[in-house]
């Protein structure tokens, strides 16, 4: 087993074993992170239909999730949250968690 020394200005020593390098270089980010990833479609959509004319024109919005749909209109976008009205109420809503964003019933396409 080889052992590294580290050693810092203010001469405090680290050891550091293989194995626990080994192991730290095991983990993967994307997959912690990977339900947290935001689908660049949806949220040019979100961001194009917040905007105050398309708000007003393109309403009510349908966004579908793994779990349902929510019917409503945007009220305000702020990161990677969008707070959607629907029967009088606010829901807020992680815009990783939208799958797709209907108008109509059909998928809303911002490409003209």
């Amino acid at each position: 087993m080889k052992v590294a020394v580290l050693e810092e200005e203010s001469t405090s020593v680290f050891v550091l074993s293989e194995g626990s390098a080994r192991e730290a270089n095991d983990i993967d980010p994307s997959v912690e992170t990977a339900s947290h990833v935001v689908n660049p479609a949806i949220i040019s959509k979100i961001r194009y239909l917040s905007a105050p004319f398309q708000k007003q024109i393109y309403t009510p919005l349908q966004f579908i999730f793994e779990d349902g749909v929510l019917k409503g209109a945007i009220q305000r976008v702020e990161g990677d949250t969008v707070w959607v009205e629907a029967d009088d109420k606010i829901t807020e809503i992680e815009i990783a968690k939208i799958e797709d964003v209907l108008w109509r019933g059909q998928p809303f396409d911002t490409r003209t």
